[in-house]
């Protein structure tokens, strides 16, 4: 028989993990995505591996992609949350923050690429040089 207590706790569940992940859908997500299908008029993916799959499925199967590490990142918040320990929390934070962080700096490496036409992968590969 089934307990609607536990339908109730998973959503609850998963509307926790949501709220914790808006900055890591707005930009790893959403931002990159966006910006991603608009900067590919101005130039290439310079990612190998993402390339080959956009060449092959289009710039949809980018979003899938995402959807699926978006998947990884709940079962990883699942994990974190059911260990009882004190450095959970933290590794969670630090995780998402993380992520978020890619995110945005995705996003201006695209706008960069849109607006200003040279990414700001290439201006550090040069400055490293």
């Amino acid at each position: 028989m089934h307990n609607p207590n536990q339908y109730v706790s998973q959503f609850s569940n998963v509307s926790d993990f949501l709220r914790d992940i808006k900055y890591i859908i707005l930009f790893y997500v959403l931002g990159d995505f966006l910006t991603t299908a608009h900067a590919l008029n101005y130039g290439f993916e310079e990612n190998g591996f993402l390339a080959a799959v956009m060449q092959n499925y289009g710039v949809g199967s980018l979003l899938i992609l995402k959807i699926l590490f978006i998947g990884i990142v709940y079962w990883n918040y699942t994990i974190l949350k059911d260990v009882d320990s004190k450095w959970t929390d933290l590794l969670w934070r630090l995780s998402r923050t993380a992520i978020a962080f890619v995110g945005l700096f995705l996003v201006v490496n695209n706008l960069m690429v849109i607006f200003m036409e040279c990414s700001l992968v290439q201006i550090l590969h040069t400055v490293a040089l």
